[in-house]
């Protein structure tokens, strides 16, 4: 009772900064950003999004915002119909779609009762990242819900429309960029070589819509927005400095998500994708508070697989420490909390094919 009081209590919290930031200040959202970023591929071409000398000042004629589109060519064309709408009905539309996305995310992952699905609803609601990301704007859900798309369609054989759903990834593939590489690792060959024709396909065509100088101007928003004042990351080299501690960790974190995918390749797809999210927000060098959302379909993932109470218990004294995840002062402690979820997901990879072989001893032995 004393958990489900707390979840309430930020769950009011999360719903009250929620209406807050959309209703009184929506100019000021990330998603003005994204819709004049769109504005203006549309108006004077899809690489000038990224020539900061024409599209910030428009951007802060408009609202007031002074930070530069960094997102990939793909979101601005899913944004290109709603950006000739007038911006509150654009924004409306926007925010009722990425809801729905999270509800599809909810319906697809968790299982149980009635109850118990509805208080893993209100826990996800009750995190303050996941409500940010919903209030500003961000397409990280989007991202999450095709990630969880592929997941049902893989399970009920559907590999090609799988691997559109993954493909979803290229419009922010900071939180899940190593879900396609997990399960290439757990043996879904077709699903991997499929996803990459789509995503080569689509980076084909943001090369040739942005060409050489498009290419240059998108690196230098992205570089700009990392000098920005106030603008915090999450990323392990934003959180501990960038050097060669940083690039260890971001590599030892790919490489167990993938040894994590590889242990659990005769397992089902829950533990290998929930480790390439898991992996990825370790490994991406450009990570966003909102990005951390990932971690939450990564548990609603693992929690499908009924594990040991030691994991759930690692899940319930992470969840205060996710809520306060964009506090300065919670950089580091979820920093260690994230690394030491990646490294419970290779116990628990370790354990499962332990016990799938000692069953299959068993089985042999009674045969």
């Amino acid at each position: 009772m004393a958990a489900l009081a707390v979840v309430l209590v930020l769950f009011g919290f999360d719903v009250i900064q929620y209406l807050t930031f959309v209703i009184k200040t929506p100019w000021q959202l990330d998603f003005s950003d994204f819709y004049f970023a769109a504005r203006t591929g549309l108006t004077h071409g899809w690489a000038e999004m990224y020539n900061t000398s024409l599209s910030m000042p428009a951007l802060y004629a408009a609202t007031g915002n002074w930070f530069p589109f960094q997102h990939t060519p793909l979101f601005a064309w899913l944004l290109a119909p709603l950006s000739l709408l007038p911006y509150p009905v654009a924004l409306t539309i926007w925010d009722g779609f990425l809801f729905g996305c999270f509800l599809l995310c909810w319906r697809l992952l968790t299982q149980g009762s009635a109850g118990r699905r509805l208080i893993l609803l209100v826990a996800g609601l009750a995190l303050y990242p996941v409500v940010l990301g919903l209030a500003l704007g961000q397409p990280t859900l989007v991202v999450l819900a095709g990630v969880s798309l592929g997941w049902w369609l893989l399970r009920h054989d559907r590999t090609m429309l799988a691997a559109a759903a993954l493909a979803l990834i290229a419009v922010k593939p900071q939180s899940s960029f190593l879900v396609p590489i997990a399960l290439l690792l757990a043996g879904r060959v077709r699903l991997f070589a499929t996803w990459a024709l789509f995503t080569v396909a689509l980076a084909g065509l943001s090369v040739l819509a942005l060409g050489f100088q498009g290419l240059h101007d998108w690196q230098h928003a992205i570089a700009i927005a990392y000098q920005l004042p106030g603008i915090r990351f999450n990323s392990v080299g934003s959180v501990i400095g960038p050097g060669p501690l940083a690039t260890a960790v971001n590599v030892t974190a790919a490489g167990v998500a993938l040894l994590i995918a590889r242990l659990a390749a005769r397992g089902g797809i829950e533990l290998p994708i929930a480790a390439g999210l898991s992996g990825s927000v370790l490994a991406t060098p450009y990570l966003s508070v909102h990005d951390l959302s990932a971690l939450l379909i990564a548990a609603w993932l693992i929690l499908r697989l009924d594990p040991p109470s030691w994991l759930k218990a690692l899940m319930v004294v992470g969840y205060l420490p996710f809520f306060f995840a964009n506090a300065l002062f919670m950089h580091g402690p979820f920093l260690l909390l994230e690394c030491a979820w990646l490294v419970a997901l290779l116990a628990f990879a370790i354990q499962r094919r332990a016990g799938a072989r000692a069953d299959a001893r068993l089985t042999h032995a009674a045969a």
